[in-house]
């Protein structure tokens, strides 16, 4: 290789590439090596040779250069077998590599790049233009390393965050009970199926006084931990206001201004769906109110018929001082209530409100007859879950809450 006499730029690096960078040089000539290396002397680097395509195989396995620039002309392998070792090796796919060669080829260019070759240049070059290339490749290499170490510090904090996440649905899916119970001649069971995500559903039961019980079903706005903050919040509010003030509306009423009070300083508005009744055992009524929530069903056995229990209110959050109406429902012993959240119907029948209600009018008809809470569950849950979702699936669904109650 002879030097090519001309006036040299500013060997001057940009700040990216200011830092001592590793090279090795491989040829099979000592004087090609030494008179690369005589080129790239101001440039701050290490600099290694190496004679023969399996040194160099070695050398990068064992201290892994910045740039590797060689011969394709080697004396055991070739510069583009030895190029694409280096590619193939996962440990050094990071080395960038530039070839070079005696002899001016548009098919020694293509094989190079075919071989994965970051830059290619004949040696018949002016060696001002050898050593801008070389340049340009510290700089990809040094933006390549802020990359990565960017990216790292990106998954530290991701990996952080998905601890956190998923203790945050530890937590929300232990404060949602597992709902078995068979007081003052009710049977109620509970279903929880989660999302991949934290999720903002909440249900629970409370034992009131006077043979009474109270059924709260809820869903706040949004996912990710202040929705399951929020919940275990809610849990809290109605479960502290839930023995003072026995009246649905009252109840819902109170709950309403509680919640926007949280937020009523904040940039941030959160609001919550929520549906409560109170089972009265000893008078056989229900006695309910709705913020927003979706409507239970009631099925009336002896009647055999079914309808949503109708109750109109602003979800919680949102309004401060909403009001909320109240029903009463009259009830017979072994009629069936059924509480969900609305993952249950954007399964098989987002925004197909009409078609879910009809579905499940049907199917609740056709298992009235039924005394076991838990095979009404699992009928139910056959027709309307992806009990069998994968991941990805389980990823786009949301959270789904059931309760159900044979009164």
């Amino acid at each position: 290789m002879k030097r090519k006499s001309s006036a040299t730029p500013n060997a001057a690096m940009d700040k990216a590439s200011q830092r001592a960078n590793s090279i090795l040089v491989v040829d099979g000539s000592v004087q090609s090596t030494d008179l690369i290396s005589h080129w790239l002397h101001k440039e701050d680097l290490t600099i290694h040779t190496a004679e023969s395509g399996i040194n160099a195989m070695a050398k990068v396995e064992l201290f892994l250069p910045d740039i590797v620039i060689a011969n394709v002309t080697l004396p055991d392998i070739s510069g583009f077998d030895l190029c694409k070792r280096i590619k193939s090796n996962e440990q050094a796919q990071d080395v960038l590599i530039m070839l070079f060669c005696s002899l001016e080829s548009s098919a020694n260019r293509l094989r190079a790049e075919e071989m994965g070759a970051d830059d290619y240049i004949e040696t018949s070059a002016e060696h001002y233009l050898f050593v801008s290339k070389v340049r340009s490749l510290l700089r990809v290499k040094t933006l390549s390393n802020q990359l990565r170490q960017k990216y790292a510090e990106l998954e530290e904090k991701n990996n952080l965050l998905s601890t956190q996440l998923e203790m945050g649905m530890q937590v929300q899916r232990a404060l949602l009970p597992e709902i078995n119970l068979n007081i003052k001649n009710c049977a109620i069971l509970s279903r929880y199926y989660p999302s991949m995500g934290i999720g903002g559903d909440f249900y629970n039961t409370i034992t009131l006084k006077d043979e009474k019980i109270g059924i709260i079903m809820g869903d706040v706005s949004g996912h990710g931990i202040a929705a399951a903050f929020l919940t275990a919040v809610l849990n809290i509010m109605i479960a502290t206001l839930a023995p003072i003030h026995s009246e649905p509306n009252k109840l819902l009423k109170l709950l309403n201004n509680e919640f926007c009070a949280l937020f009523e300083k904040g940039e941030f508005t959160y609001y919550a769906c929520v549906f409560y009744a109170v089972i009265d055992t000893k008078e056989k009524t229900v006695t309910y109110a709705n913020a927003g929530q979706s409507l239970p069903f009631y099925v009336n056995v002896e009647n055999h018929t079914v309808a949503e229990l109708e109750a109109s209110g602003l979800p919680v959050g949102l309004i401060k001082d909403s009001s909320y109406t109240q029903q009463v429902l009259d009830y017979e012993t072994s009629d069936i209530l059924f509480f969900f959240t609305d993952g249950l119907q954007e399964i098989f029948y987002k925004n197909q409100p009409d078609e879910f209600n009809k579905k499940m009018k049907d199917i609740l008809l056709e298992i009235s007859y039924i005394d076991e809470v838990a095979e009404i569950i699992d009928i139910i849950c056959d027709n309307f879950y992806h009990s069998d979702a994968s991941e990805t699936k389980r990823m786009e669904m949301d959270d789904v809450s059931m309760i159900i109650c044979k009164l």
